[in-house]
């Protein structure tokens, strides 16, 4: 593929280096500005892409997911992309399609140049055309950052995320009724904040005995989905990482531990795996990051418009917001404000939007949310989540995490009346 107006060994190349590497995965995070026939529209983009196999100098690449905002029009990538990282990552050549919530198409062709590169990341700069209605030049900076597997930490039926006191013990209820898969409440509190040093005690106030487990949740599917599923999550399954482990604590016993490190833990009881929580040890300069709520609005489960391609794979206003950018750590939480059960899966795009148009990943798998309830994760490394509900797959929407160094914000269209 080539860009008219570019040829990339007649550009200068600074002393910059490229950590482009075999099967990584990387966040290309551009602003700037699109230039038509009569105006100028603020535009940015976001892509995730994970990189091939390397030949030569050169390798190819695959989008994992992507976002282009246009003076705050949204489009999501659609269709196959050709992405090609050039002479040892200096340089990346873009081609794809991205769509909105109307369906109208826009044709990316973008040529990147690598400014400078550090151990925190490199600098672009990106050329090219971006073609709809009419063809518009691109001026855009851009940031590249290794992108990790983003990994969420999920648990059901949240109370708030609190910050302990000065103290340095923190008390956690095991709360009666709590072996009843229909209690609403498990853990009281069942998301908490700590800082290194800090003894976590729980307290087993149900009838039966409980134990506390860490470890990682393992989401799995079965093949009963209505129209358009791709399968309904099952009880959730956990893995132990052997680095919790109370045994069994009697009613009215307690079981308590110290947190020395930082980082997240997820807690669940093996018998009854509907029990569990987060813990965050963080240092106390880095302080809390405020949670996010998506409400799942009323009457979301009833389609709005013909069945079109468009109702698949796009933005929508079943869920306020629909995309929302954060920082990793961020807690979400999704609040079923229908008068149904609602799920929420992570996946990717199938492009098969009549019969299957998304493909779970297993970083986000909510079960069933009841009316009322809610479901919350924390994403904690940069990436981008597309997010869906199995039985409704026209109920989709984004996540984009990136560090607090961004200098903007994806706004939700759900917040833009031009776009409704």
């Amino acid at each position: 593929m080539v860009i008219a107006g570019f040829t990339a060994t007649a550009l200068y190349l600074p002393n910059a280096y490229s950590d482009f590497s075999t099967n990584g995965k990387y966040l290309i995070d551009a602003s700037g500005y699109l230039s038509g026939n009569k105006t100028i529209f603020d535009s940015n983009i976001a892509l995730q892409i994970t990189a091939g196999a390397k030949s030569g100098s050169n390798m190819q690449a695959t989008i994992d997911n992507g976002l282009v905002t246009i003076s705050g029009a949204h489009y999501l990538n659609s269709g196959l992309w050709q992405i090609s990282i050039l002479r040892d990552g200096k340089y990346f050549v873009i081609q794809g399609d991205a769509q909105d919530e109307n369906g109208n198409i826009i044709h990316l062709n973008l040529f990147g140049r690598i400014i400078n590169s550090n151990q925190d990341g490199s600098v672009f700069s990106i050329s090219g055309k971006i073609t709809s209605s009419e063809t518009l030049k691109v001026s855009y900076s851009s940031k590249i950052i290794s992108a990790n597997t983003v990994t969420t930490i999920p648990t059901t039926n949240t109370t708030s995320t609190q910050q302990p006191s000065s103290s340095t013990k923190v008390s956690i209820s095991i709360v009666s009724g709590a072996s009843s898969v229909n209690n609403q409440v498990h853990y009281s509190p069942s998301n908490i904040q700590v800082t290194p040093g800090t003894t976590i005690v729980w307290t087993n106030n149900d009838s039966v005995p409980h134990r506390i487990m860490s470890g990682q949740l393992l989401s799995t599917t079965d093949s009963t989905g209505g129209k358009g599923s791709t399968g309904k999550p099952v009880s959730p399954h956990f893995v132990s990482d052997n680095n919790i482990d109370s045994g069994d604590i009697a009613p009215g016993q307690h079981y308590q531990i110290t947190f020395t490190n930082t980082g997240t833990t997820q807690i669940f009881d093996p018998t009854y795996t509907w029990i569990n929580g987060i813990i965050i040890s963080s240092t106390a300069t880095t302080g809390q990051i405020a949670p996010i709520t998506i409400s799942i609005n009323p009457g979301s489960s009833l389609q709005k418009g013909s069945a079109t391609q468009q109702t698949y794979n796009q933005y929508n206003t079943y869920y306020t917001p629909e995309t929302i950018q954060i920082v990793p750590g961020t807690p979400i939480i999704w609040v079923n404000n229908d008068s149904i059960e609602h799920t929420i899966l992570s996946g990717t795009s199938t492009q098969q939007y009549a019969t299957n148009p998304f493909k779970p990943d297993g970083k986000i798998a909510s079960g069933k949310i009841a009316p009322g309830q809610t479901f919350t994760v924390i994403v904690n490394d940069t990436g981008i989540v597309r997010f869906y509900d199995p039985q409704y797959t026209w109920m989709n929407g984004l996540i984009i995490s990136m560090p607090p160094t961004q200098s903007y914000t994806i706004g939700a269209s759900s917040h833009n009346s031009a776009l409704h």
